[in-house]
């Protein structure tokens, strides 16, 4: 047994669909399960980097709102004062 046996993988109809046929290679996959198991293993591969790339860029603009809003928030407490002045 392996491990990658306890990996839930998507369904083939699935990976045919959306798998690109340089991953899929449907000529060599549909005839070879071996071949097959390992292509869906790849196409897994290719979605987790694409999504781990994706996470990091939420990340990066998180952390840049949350920035924004410091600033933003800064400026807003800074006004009451200039607000009272401006009234007395």
């Amino acid at each position: 047994r392996s491990k990658h046996e306890e990996i839930e993988l998507v369904s083939l109809e699935e990976f045919y669909k959306e798998a690109p046929p340089e991953i899929s290679r449907p000529a060599i996959t549909l005839a070879e399960p071996h071949q097959q198991t390992l292509a869906r293993l790849d196409w897994e591969l290719e979605q987790r980097k694409r999504l781990a790339e994706k996470y990091k860029e939420c990340l990066t603009s998180k952390e840049k709102i949350l920035k924004e809003i410091e600033v933003k928030k800064e400026y807003l407490s800074s006004l009451q004062p200039r607000l009272n002045s401006i009234m007395q």
